[in-house]
């Protein structure tokens, strides 16, 4: 996204970040771990993996001034580069898809396996993807889904074939830590490491912006380099590490002043939120409203950005005050705020966001402080569903089919959106879907199940929604909306006589039988494991249906799937046709480890506490129990059943086995050693 008013090139340093990316992308043998850049807010993330993108196409680079001197990437050495600020697991699967001109995928884990097999066709030859924004995804689970589901996936089974993956993202979101679910597989850039950060970088791109380089402003007293230089050291100083504060900072001085700083005299409180407020209060109103009013509303807004029609609602909503569409656009491109807001699109479809998570963080929190959140998106969901009803949801504004619901979600009016017969026709169901579940009405609910029970209408048109809401409110008992509407479709339900599901959704994944599922917490989340004949261990969100990740390692049939709890971590355990008991961190999405020692099919799983330890007990057709320390993996202890076991449970101080002529209860002793 840009801003055409936003003209010069500023970007200065960042020498050893650069190298260490740049020589990522050229490494002669692909690295099976994710290169994470991460950094506190501010600290120039998007800014060094953006240098790598750009100067990796070659137009990009001709068209860079004279004097640049950073690091630069090699001509062609990025494939794909996919921001995923407000987008989904499965919408950055399909960039990457697209970019490798590869199937492209129905679901997150139908990636890895379409795009091994593009890359090998074309010759093995490099194919670098680059994910900045990672913690800007539409939804925390969304962003650990990128990583489980794609990231992993692609360094730990595409490197062979030419695939490497670079990750931008802050180290935690909403959910808590999220570089915890790389585990192991991920080498780190960290901006805010001594190693990375060159206060001479922080001084030239402070001077860079005070001189408004590539924009320069008649009378501006830092053209002349020694006064600028000397405010320029003095904001890197002040600054604490940050280019976002330094950057708000140095452009102020730059826009408005008339005689140049005196160093000495110059003070600024280092955050984002200050240096925020500190610039705003310099920018022109648009009409009678200030532009902190004008960008709080854009705050508000969801990823990709919102167009001028609505942000001018939005401004209404929340009560600032009535402005024009021309005086928002010329707001826009003013000088002062084209250093905060960026577009993208053409035309109807152009749309506005601020350029920088922080502000928008900045922006909010001190909106927070006279407004409760909740109450402003409840004036927004409003605002924005009048403006689709009165158009009609056929000619609504992208932004509403896609982003209505989640603003109603966190107003609590979900309900009222997804009882809008009308708007489900039309609204990307992929991103209402999840958001059904938080429905609370009886009618709600009825709604939210409609949809979790339809999920071909993802992809359908309005007239096949129709047809296909007819049938599973006809079989389902879920009302007569759609079909008793005179809209037209294809086909649609009249009757049925069929007993209603029981189960809440259907989780669609596994290619054959499913024979073990076990339910565990990771970070704050309940999940579920399954294990099928497809030799596959597969993770999925109960609240969504969606499956967030597949475990690959079994080599036949896996039967049971067990969860327990070592060090703090949320581990797998599942046995198989395969004679092994294999370990799994779901939470990154690998083996740990993989225990052998019996001799046919491993039937049955178990785990428990003894002596301050936790170990496994795994049984199967070789008629044994096997006592394992999945700390280590070794194998502690054999116990011979003399017939089939079929399940293994643990509870006061009894090892409780079944087996296929009857069941056995074992004392096991305090203590006991590896064999």
């Amino acid at each position: 996204m840009t801003v055409d008013s936003e003209r010069g090139y500023r970007f200065r340093g960042r020498s050893a970040a650069l190298l260490k990316i740049t020589g990522w992308l050229d490494r002669e043998i692909p690295d099976r771990r994710a290169l994470v850049v991460t950094g506190s807010p501010g600290v120039g993330k998007s800014a060094v993996l953006g240098r790598a993108v750009t100067t990796a196409d070659p137009d990009a680079t001709a068209a860079l001034p004279a004097s640049d001197r950073a690091v630069r990437a090699s001509p062609g050495s990025v494939a794909c580069a996919v921001h995923a600020k407000g987008k989904t697991a499965l919408e950055v699967a399909l960039e990457i898809a697209r970019a490798a001109s590869a199937a492209l995928p129905d679901r997150v884990e139908d990636l890895g396996p379409a795009l091994r097999t593009a890359l090998a066709e074309r010759g093995n030859r490099r194919f670098n993807v680059i994910i900045d924004a990672l913690d800007e995804a539409t939804a925390p689970v969304q962003a650990r889904a990128i990583i489980t589901g794609i990231v992993l996936p692609l360094v730990e089974t595409c490197a062979d074939v030419g695939a490497q993956v670079i990750v931008g993202a802050r180290r935690r979101d909403e959910d808590g830590d999220l570089l915890t679910a790389f585990g192991g597989s991920m080498a780190i850039v960290d901006l805010d490491d001594p190693e990375y950060f060159s206060k001479d970088d922080l001084t030239a791109y402070a001077m860079a912006t005070l001189q408004l380089a590539g924009d320069e402003r008649p009378g501006n007293p830092y053209a002349d380099n020694h006064a600028a230089t000397a405010v320029a050291r003095r904001i890197a100083v002040l600054s604490d590490q940050n280019f976002l504060i330094a950057g708000l900072t140095a452009r102020a001085h730059g826009l408005h002043d008339e005689r140049a700083a005196d160093p000495p005299q110059l003070s600024l409180t280092p955050t984002v939120d200050a240096a925020m407020r500190n610039y705003l209060r310099r920018i022109s109103p648009a009409g009678d409203i200030p532009a902190e009013g004008l960008l709080t509303a854009l705050a508000f807004a969801e990823a990709p950005g919102i167009p001028l029609e609505l942000w001018q609602v939005a401004v209404q909503a929340l009560g600032a005050g009535q402005v024009s569409v021309l005086q928002l656009s010329q707001f826009a491109r003013s000088s002062a705020a084209n250093f905060l807001v960026e577009s993208g699109g053409s035309g109807e479809e152009m749309v506005f966001r601020l350029f920088h998570q922080a502000l928008n963080d900045a922006l909010l929190r001190t909106r927070s402080q006279v407004a409760a959140p909740q109450d402003d998106q409840r004036a927004l969901t409003q605002a924005f569903a009048a403006v689709g009803r009165q158009r009609g949801w056929e000619h609504a504004p992208r932004y509403l089919l896609r982003s209505l619901a989640v603003h109603a979600a966190r107003a609590g009016m979900i309900d009222d959106v997804i009882t809008d017969d009308i708007y489900l026709l039309h609204a990307d169901l992929r991103h209402l879907i999840p958001l059904a579940e938080r429905a609370t009405s009886a009618h709600g609910l009825q709604r939210a199940r409609l949809l979790r029970l339809t999920p071909r209408a993802i992809t359908a048109d309005p007239p096949t929604r129709i047809a296909l809401f007819s049938i599973t409110e006809s079989v389902e008992d879920l009302g007569h909306s759609f079909t008793t509407t005179n809209s037209p479709a294809p086909y649609r339900a009249k009757w049925a006589d069929a007993l209603p599901r029981i189960e809440k959704a259907v989780l669609e994944g596994d290619s054959g039988m499913v024979n073990g599922v076990c339910a565990f917490s990771q970070d704050s989340r309940t999940l579920l494991a399954t294990g099928g004949a497809d030799g596959k261990v597969r993770i999925w969100d109960l609240a969504t249906g969606t499956q967030q990740a597949v475990l690959e390692g079994h080599t036949s049939w896996v039967f049971p799937v067990c969860a327990f709890s070592q060090d703090g971590r949320a581990l797998l355990a599942s046995g198989s046709i395969d004679r092994t008991v294999r370990i799994w961190d779901p939470a990154a999405g690998t083996q740990q480890a993989v225990l052998k020692g019996h001799t046919d099919t491993v039937r049955a799983v178990c785990a428990f506490s003894q002596d301050g330890r936790t170990l496994l007990a795994s049984g199967g057709d070789d008629s044994t129990v096997r006592i394992w320390d999945p700390a280590n993996g070794r194998l502690l202890l054999i116990v011979p059943v003399h017939h089939p076991v079929q399940a293994i449970d643990y509870a006061s101080g009894l090892l409780a086995i079944a087996a296929s002529a009857g069941a056995l209860a074992v004392e096991l002793s305090a203590k006991f050693d590896a064999i």
